[in-house]
């Protein structure tokens, strides 16, 4: 146990579309940064693809998931979008931009990529926002102890 993780967050799963490549990675480091523009933060491991597409991309969506949506987080979380179409099986719509946007997920967000900070072994992509939707009152799903908590 340590003190970092009893910083707990939402977890969502962070969307791109780069040349018609669709892919989404789940994220539990996110942060509002501003409010005046709306500004949020993300931090994406550099070793991942979706950090390759989102340094190509102008654009990120962000589908903020609902209590019990482990299985979704899940199939983000664990397999990479660079050999396998995480999108197959799941339902979704895109956005005006053309972003992935994960039906019945609690709300979207959707980004202007502004900046990008090395942040270590990750990268902090700072988006304004440009689009928020609120489609359900339910509560997130919440990373916190170094996992995911299923809400009840």
């Amino acid at each position: 146990m340590d003190a970092i993780g009893k910083l707990y967050s939402s977890v969502v799963v962070v969307t791109m579309n780069y040349n018609n490549t669709i892919n989404g990675i789940t994220v539990a480091w996110i942060t509002r940064v501003s409010i005046n523009p709306k500004l949020i933060a993300i931090s994406i491991g550099k070793t991942r693809f979706s950090h390759e597409l989102l340094n190509k991309s102008k654009y990120f969506g962000v589908c903020v998931l609902k209590k019990n949506q482990k299985n979704i987080a899940e199939l983000f979380g664990t397999r990479s979008g660079k050999n396998y179409n995480k999108f197959e099986n799941v339902d979704f719509i895109f956005s005006e931009r053309n972003l992935p946007i994960i039906k019945n997920s609690l709300a979207y967000i959707e980004c202007e990529i502004i900046d990008s900070f090395d942040a270590g072994d990750h990268t902090l992509f700072v988006g304004k926002v440009l689009e928020e939707k609120l489609f359900d009152d339910d509560s997130p799903l919440l990373f916190g102890d170094h996992r995911i908590l299923e809400g009840k």
